[in-house]
């Protein structure tokens, strides 16, 4: 299983641009770049990568998906990750994974996560494995959507040559959201669905 089946548009051209020229020998520093401030259903939401001291908010955001989200989403009947696994989901390379987190003030005045949407790109960055998962009181508002546009446009960005995911074939919203996002839906078995999405045009 990978670390992105372990978890879970305004373009971002400008600030991706910038992140990619020479290739780099240290750990990329947290891009500060691809925080944006976005308003979505009158709330203010900041997008942003995930940190390494997101872990106990990343936390709290998987206690508020539901058992049969979390099932759609992992493909296997799961009530939470242990720590090592969500450390591993919080602390990121940068340079090889994205995961962009919707961050919002929550009730006791705190921030609390409210969706995320990952991309892990092999070595070649010829193709970037993505999932998403959206808070289950939040599905339906255009969050998913939301996040999953601006993956796409940091791995376009990056020159991640296409985007590849598997859904269950039951989960009709994210593969709708696929299917209008462009993505190429292909049967594999199993009860999986391959969404295909190729980033750059031919030249």
């Amino acid at each position: 299983m990978s670390r992105c089946q372990t978890t879970s548009s305004i373009e971002w051209a400008t600030a991706t641009a910038a992140l990619f020229g020479p290739r780099r020998l240290a750990i990329r520093a947290y891009p500060v770049e691809l925080e944006q401030h976005v308003v979505l259903q009158g709330r203010r939401i900041l997008l942003r990568p995930i940190r390494p001291e997101d872990f106990a908010q990343h936390q709290s955001f998987l206690a508020r998906v539901t058992a049969e989200d979390l099932r759609t989403r992992f493909f296997t009947a799961i009530r939470e990750l242990p720590p090592r696994d969500l450390a591993h989901l919080t602390q990121i390379d940068y340079d090889r994974e994205m995961a962009l987190i919707a961050v919002a003030g929550g009730e006791g005045g705190g921030d609390e996560t409210l969706g995320v949407a990952r991309a892990c790109t092999d070595p070649d960055n010829v193709e970037a494995e993505f999932a998403v998962l959206v808070r289950s009181d939040l599905k339906g508002q255009g969050l998913g959507a939301l996040l999953l546009e601006k993956l796409i446009h940091y791995c376009r960005g990056r020159g991640t040559q296409r985007m590849r995911g598997e859904a269950l074939s039951e989960n009709a919203r994210m593969l709708t959201l696929a299917k209008e996002l462009g993505f190429r839906l292909q049967p594999k078995g199993y009860g999986l669905v391959e969404m295909t999405l190729a980033l750059q045009r031919d030249r």
